[in-house]
C-alpha cells in the first residue's frame, strides 16, 4: 500500500481544478466552480468543483469524490495508478513496488509504447526539418500554406521512403522490432520469419496525441509524386494498448482551452484541415482520426462545451456523414449546426482561399443540422403530401431523442420545412403519447435535514460551531442514529480533513452527503453559523420531546388509574414536564433565543 502521508503530501500539491479544467469547463460561483458533468448528459450545469476541500460532485447524477477519484472515473486506471500520474506530476515519485504485479506489468507497458512513440515522433521531425530527404516534403507543405512554426508546434514529420529506416533508428535506441509493431509503428514480414519493414515510408506524418498531450498514433499523408495506382492518400496507425480511434480526437490537447474560452468546437475531417484553421486563428477546430465521429468522441467535447459547428467535406460522403453524426449530438445534449463551404472542397482550402474573416462571417450563418437532413430528404422524396409523410418519417426517430426547448424549437422547424401544422408533426413522431417513465431505484441514505445543516456548517465554518457541539449539554446521539455519520460529525469535531475523512469511509451514501455539504457554499453566513448550530440543536431537542410525549400517551392509555392511580399521576406529571419543556424551547426558536 501507498503510504498515508504520501497519499496527502500528492493530494496538498496537486490543484483539483487544474486537473479536472482539463476535462471540464468550469466556471466561478462563489467558493465553488460549476460545470457540465462528464458523467452523464445534463444541459444546466450540476457538476461542482470546491477547491477548499480538494472534492468534486455532481448534484445531478451524485457522483463525485477527491482529485484522485477524478482521474481514476476519467482514465480508467485504478487508485495505484491515479495516485503514481499525479504524484509525477507534482514531483513525487511513488516506488512502483507499491503497485501490485498486474499494474506494475501493465503501467511499464503503457510506458514502453509512449517512450517508442515518442522516439518516432522525433525521429519523423528530424526527418522533415534536418534532412535532405525531407525538402520535397517541406515544399509541399509550403505550397499548403504550412508555414515553419506551425511545423514546429504540431512536431509535423517526414518518414523516407525506405523498408526499415525508422525500424533502424528505433533497433539502434534499445527498441526491438516486436515492440515497434506493438506501437503501431511497424508491420511483420511475411517473407522471413521474424522481420519486420516500416509502416510509414514516403509520407508527411502527423503526430496524434492523446488527451494529455502524448503521442499515441501517426496519420501518414503521401507526397504527390508517390501518389498513383493504388496506393492509400493517408494511412493511420493501427489501434495498440494505447490508442482507440473511437476515443481520440485529433488537436483536443491543444484546442481544448480555445473551446472552453469561446464556447464552440468546430469538428472537421481532415488532419490538415485542422492544422490550417489553427494556423489561420481557429484553434478550436479538431477532428476524428480516420473514423466516424462516435459516442466516447462527443463524451469528451460534452462537458467542454454544447455547441458544435460540423464542417465536413461537402461532397457525398461528407453529406452522409453529417447526417449521421446528428442523432449522436442529440444523444449528447450537444447543439450541432453546419456550414456549408461552396465550392471549397475541404475547411484548409476554403480557408487558404478565401480568409480567415470570411471564415469567422460564414460561421455565423451556420445552420441546425437538422436543416440538412430535412434537405435532403426533401430532395430525395419529393414536396406532395405523400413525400411530406416520408420527409416526416425520415426525421421523427430524431424527434423522439429530444427533450425540452429543444424539441420544441425542433418540432416548430420540421413544420415550417414541411408546410405542416405543429400538432400533426407532435403525432407523427409519436410525441404525445408513450413518455418514458421513471426507472424505480432503490432508496439511498440521504441523511436529514438536520443531520446534513450540522455537518455543513462543520465543514465551512468549524471555528464558530464547534464550541457550541461540544457543550456538556449537548447529546451527539441526537444528532443522528447514523453511526458512520455519527463517528464523521466527531471526526469533523477534532479537525481531520474532509479529504482524509472520504477516504476512510466506505458508505458511498454518507460521502455523497459530505460531498453535498462541501460542494453547496451559500446556506449559513459565518457570522450567523454559531446561532444556526444551536437553533438546529434545540429543534432535535424539540423533536426529541415529541417523540417522549407520544411515548408519555402511550402510557396513559395503557394505564387503569383505577388500579394504579400513583403510577397514572405520575405519567401525568411527566408529560405536563415534557410540554412544558417544549413549549420553553418552541418559544425560544419562534423569538430567536435558541441563537
Amino acid at each position: 500500500m501507498i503510504p498515508r502521508e504520501v497519499i496527502e503530501e500528492i493530494r496538498e500539491r496537486t490543484d483539483i481544478v487544474d486537473v479536472v479544467s482539463q476535462v471540464v469547463t468550469l466556471r466561478r460561483k462563489g467558493s465553488s466552480l460549476m460545470g457540465l458533468c462528464p458523467f452523464h448528459q445534463e444541459k444546466s450545469p450540476s457538476f461542482s468543483v470546491v477547491p477548499a476541500k480538494g472534492i468534486f460532485h455532481c448534484f445531478g447524477c451524485q457522483e463525485g469524490g477527491d482529485v484522485f477519484a477524478f482521474v481514476q472515473k476519467t482514465q480508467g486506471v485504478s487508485f495505484f495508478e491515479a495516485v503514481k500520474e499525479l504524484g509525477e506530476a507534482v514531483g513525487l515519485a511513488v516506488e512502483e513496488r507499491e503497485l501490485t504485479r498486474e499494474e506494475r506489468q501493465r503501467m511499464r507497458a503503457r510506458a514502453s509504447l509512449h517512450e517508442v512513440l515518442g522516439l518516432a515522433a522525433d525521429w519523423f521531425h528530424a526527418g522533415l526539418v534536418a534532412r535532405p530527404s525531407g525538402r520535397d516534403a517541406m515544399a509541399y507543405l509550403n505550397n499548403r500554406g504550412i508555414d515553419r512554426e506551425t511545423v514546429e508546434k504540431w512536431k509535423i514529420g517526414y518518414a523516407p521512403d525506405s523498408w526499415d529506416g525508422l525500424l533502424t533508428h528505433l533497433h539502434s535506441r534499445g527498441v526491438s522490432a516486436d515492440q515497434a509493431i506493438q506501437a503501431g509503428l511497424a508491420r511483420p514480414s511475411r517473407n522471413r520469419q521474424g522481420s519486420a519493414y516500416d509502416l510509414f515510408r514516403g509520407r508527411i506524418i502527423i503526430p496524434i496525441e492523446d488527451s494529455r498531450g502524448r503521442v499515441v498514433a501517426f496519420g501518414g499523408r503521401i507526397l504527390p509524386r508517390l501518389d498513383e495506382g493504388d496506393t492509400p492518400k493517408y494511412v493511420n496507425s493501427p489501434e495498440t494498448p494505447v490508442y482507440r480511434k473511437s476515443s481520440v480526437l485529433f488537436g483536443l490537447p491543444r484546442a481544448r482551452s480555445a473551446i472552453q474560452r469561446r464556447g464552440r468546437c468546430l469538428i472537421v475531417e481532415g488532419y490538415f484541415d485542422v492544422i490550417s484553421l489553427h494556423q489561420a486563428g481557429f484553434p478550436e477546430a479538431i477532428a476524428t482520426c480516420g473514423t466516424a465521429l462516435t459516442v466516447e468522441h462527443l463524451k469528451a467535447l460534452r462537458p467542454l462545451t454544447r455547441a458544435v459547428v460540423a464542417l465536413f467535406d461537402a461532397d457525398e460522403a461528407g453529406l452522409r456523414a453529417a447526417e449521421r453524426s446528428l442523432p449522436l449530438f442529440v444523444d449528447a445534449g450537444i447543439e450541432a449546426r453546419r456550414l456549408e463551404l461552396g465550392d471549397a472542397k475541404d475547411p484548409d482550402e476554403y480557408v487558404q482561399s478565401a480568409g480567415a474573416e470570411a471564415l469567422e462571417a460564414a460561421l455565423d450563418r451556420s445552420e441546425p443540422l437538422l436543416d440538412l437532413v430535412l434537405r435532403r430528404a426533401i430532395a430525395q422524396y419529393g414536396s406532395t403530401p405523400g413525400a411530406r409523410r416520408d420527409s416526416l418519417a425520415r426525421v421523427a426517430p430524431i424527434l423522439r431523442r429530444m427533450d425540452g426547448p429543444s424539441r420544441r424549437a425542433a418540432v416548430s422547424l420540421v413544420a415550417r420545412r414541411l408546410h405542416l401544422v405543429e400538432h400533426e408533426v407532435d403525432e407523427a413522431a409519436g410525441l404525445a403519447v408513450g413518455e418514458r417513465s421513471d426507472v424505480s431505484r432503490p432508496a439511498r441514505w440521504r441523511g436529514s435535514k438536520h443531520l446534513n445543516h450540522i455537518l455543513w456548517l462543520l465543514i465551512h465554518y468549524p471555528g464558530p460551531v464547534i464550541p457550541v457541539l461540544t457543550e456538556p449539554s449537548v447529546d451527539p446521539t441526537r444528532i443522528t442514529a447514523h453511526p458512520g455519520a455519527l463517528q464523521t460529525v466527531g471526526r469533523l469535531i477534532s479537525g481531520d480533513s474532509l479529504a482524509a475523512i472520504q477516504a476512510d469511509l466506505d458508505d458511498s451514501d454518507l460521502q455523497r452527503v459530505l460531498r453535498a455539504a462541501a460542494a453547496r457554499s451559500d446556506l449559513y453566513t459565518e457570522e450567523a453559523a454559531a446561532g444556526a448550530a444551536r437553533q438546529i440543536l434545540t429543534r432535535l431537542e424539540v423533536d426529541s420531546l415529541r417523540g417522549k410525549l407520544v411515548d408519555a400517551d402511550r402510557g396513559l392509555a395503557a394505564c387503569d388509574p383505577s388500579r394504579d392511580w400513583t403510577k397514572y399521576a405520575g405519567l401525568l406529571e411527566e408529560k405536563k414536564r415534557i410540554l412544558t419543556e417544549k413549549k420553553r424551547l418552541e418559544k425560544l426558536l419562534r423569538t430567536g433565543g435558541a441563537s
